[in-house]
């Protein structure tokens, strides 16, 4: 799996001059980053405007008019984009889909048809910004590290790299767990047709595979289950009385990453006792450990459970118990979990809105 960021400079809004893109690895190094200029046959309308800000490319318009045409790099491109074991990530990336799409008939060639993510779209969740926001004021606010050069392609390629990193980050996600956090992010460029997916039949569909229990693994599709349910999930009947009340916790990564349906049941035990579960472990009160052995028999590593020790170093109370001493205090067995129902579809939506970014850390 590799991941392909792509930026589209126009000479006019319409008629492409420069191609770029960053490939990297899923751990966000860089493979490759390189950019093209490209003859758009058409004059550069870039400074005042009335429909749009000025804007400075990166190459004087003498190298875009001695570059060759679109045709010389359609093959280039196609392949580029139609690679098979890739995700493709730009911002507002409608926009550039639409740029290759009147290429292409432009110049009567075949549609080049791929899957995409919007960055856009995703800092839009990520930060309950409502507005559409230019990627070089989502980098400056996210504080992400900036390109040398604005409005060159690779570079902005590499910017929209970082945003996507920087949000990873903050979110201790993949970027395929960001995509399924944002809803409304992804979509299809195919047969000269661009369209975003419906966020709902998305929703749908995933609420389905998790509770048809293929995959009970928390990653993935069921992250994002998994944050929502911890964003709407409500006591049932009165608070219990217990050590738990009031407390905030989270289990470690080595039971709560195959566990997908005990988490559920565990969340919701949990809130019967007026406790929150919070996945940054360091914010915690209690941290709940499980040992876990690997395939050799050795100890395996939790980086949870790393980040809380170096809090309690550092001063913070954070109470660490067993995985069974907090069974004994909810009164269930570690078998309980996984026979207790599955969730409503209406316990993971109910608050579609709220701020994804917000659910994750808090």
């Amino acid at each position: 799996m590799r991941y392909l960021f792509f930026d589209i400079e126009c000479c006019n809004g319409r008629d492409i001059c420069e191609f770029g893109y960053v490939i990297t690895d899923t751990e966000f190094n860089i493979l490759k980053k390189e950019d093209f200029t490209i003859n758009p046959e058409n004059k550069f309308n870039l400074t005042g405007r009335s429909d749009g800000r000025d804007l400075e490319l990166y190459y004087p318009y003498s190298t875009y008019y001695k570059s060759q045409k679109f045709p010389f790099f359609y093959d280039r491109i196609k392949e580029l984009i139609e690679y098979q074991d890739q995700l493709i990530v730009g911002h507002a990336i409608n926009n550039d889909a639409g740029f290759i799409r009147n290429a292409c008939r432009r110049y009567k060639l075949a549609p080049i048809n791929f899957r995409f993510a919007d960055t856009q779209r995703m800092y839009s969740e990520f930060t309950n910004f409502r507005n559409s926001i230019s990627l070089e004021t989502a980098g400056e606010r996210l504080n992400v590290e900036k390109p040398k050069y604005l409005h060159k392609s690779d570079d902005d390629s590499e910017l929209t790299m970082n945003l996507v990193k920087g949000m990873c980050k903050e979110l201790e996600c993949t970027l395929e767990e960001l995509i399924e956090l944002c809803d409304s992010c992804s979509g299809k460029s195919e047969n000269f047709d661009i369209k975003y997916d419906d966020a709902e039949i998305r929703q749908k569909k995933r609420y389905e595979s998790a509770k048809s229990g293929i995959n009970n693994n928390i990653r993935g599709r069921n992250y994002r289950m998994f944050l929502q349910f911890l964003d709407g999930v409500k006591p049932q009947g009165d608070i219990i009385e217990s050590p738990l009340n009031g407390k905030t916790l989270c289990v470690s990564l080595n039971y709560e990453i195959g566990h997908f349906k005990e988490m559920l049941s565990l969340v919701q035990l949990l809130t019967n006792h007026n406790a929150t579960y919070k996945m940054r472990a360091s914010d915690n009160d209690i941290f709940v450990a499980c040992s876990c052995k690997d395939e050799e028999g050795n100890e395996r590593y939790c980086s949870r459970l790393k980040h809380v020790n170096e809090a309690i170093e550092e001063g913070k109370s954070i109470q660490i118990m067993s995985f069974e001493e907090l069974l004994t205090i909810l009164g269930v067995a570690e078998e309980d979990l996984s026979l207790m129902s599955f969730p409503e579809e209406s316990s993971f939506y109910k608050n579609r809105d709220h701020d994804k970014r917000k659910n994750s850390q808090e």
